[in-house]
């Protein structure tokens, strides 16, 4: 069964987090997505969240043995090792979803959130594609196959992280050679985890689906959703406040 696992990771190896519930009027954090995902930022903009896109330079490691046998541990630590790139100085900050703000220097009043997806088959993690040879091998070791996806998703406030995973069990249908290959050529497999797009084209390849289907494109909403509860900033908190 699809598990939610939060994990808190606090500045203090001692003492849990305070965690100090906001007026629903009165506060003033501001949220930065920490990722150059465009399907991410289109779920923010579904739920009505109003955010500013702060794109963080990070190189990802490549998973070594130990990840390819925990691959939730993997994707909760590159979800947590985004949020922490992300600062003022690091980050690309872009204003055209949400009202400018400087909110990252002032860490208290900035919520950062990050994310990472990876496909699991096999006892393998797989990422996105190096190139188009690489996208057609993996479909076709997906095909006809169930696999499981892992999204880590971590919200950071100054110093105190939240961090959570979710996985969703996915069965793909058996395609041939030249659909794969076609699908390929449409660039879309070409920047996706496993190779494919679930709200795409890549749709036609999902037979079946156990779990969080926004987690197969890229943010659980449920798992952010517990996780803003749990900084006392729920979503519903967000709710008519003034975008741009």
């Amino acid at each position: 069964m699809p598990q939610v696992c939060p994990t808190i990771f606090s500045s203090s190896p001692f003492a849990p987090a305070t965690v100090v519930p906001l007026s629903l009027e009165t506060h003033s954090l501001r949220l930065f997505l920490a990722s150059a995902s465009p399907r991410r930022a289109q779920l923010l903009q579904t739920l009505g969240v109003p955010f500013t896109l702060a794109a963080v330079a990070f190189d990802e490691p490549p998973p070594n043995a130990d990840d390819h046998a925990a691959p939730a541990l993997y994707v909760e630590r590159l979800a947590h090792a985004k949020a922490a790139h992300c600062d003022a100085a690091s980050c690309d900050i872009e204003v055209p979803i949400s009202n400018p703000t400087d909110a990252l220097s002032n860490p208290t009043d900035a919520l950062i959130l990050a994310a990472d997806t990876i496909v699991w088959h096999g006892g393998r993690i797989l990422g996105k594609p190096r190139d188009e040879e690489h996208a057609r091998e993996m479909l076709r070791c997906l095909r006809g196959q169930t696999h499981q996806v892992f999204t880590g998703v971590c919200l950071r406030r100054g110093a105190e992280y939240h961090v959570a995973h979710q996985m969703t069990i996915v069965q793909f249908t058996r395609v041939s050679d030249d659909w794969i290959a076609r699908y390929v050529a449409t660039g879309e497999p070409m920047d996706k985890a496993g190779a494919y797009a679930a709200q795409g084209r890549g749709a036609l390849l999902i037979e079946r689906i156990e779990g969080d289907f926004w987690n197969v494109v890229g943010l659980p909403l449920a798992t952010l959703g517990r996780l803003l509860e749990t900084v006392g900033a729920p979503i519903e908190m967000w709710w008519g406040q003034s975008s741009q």
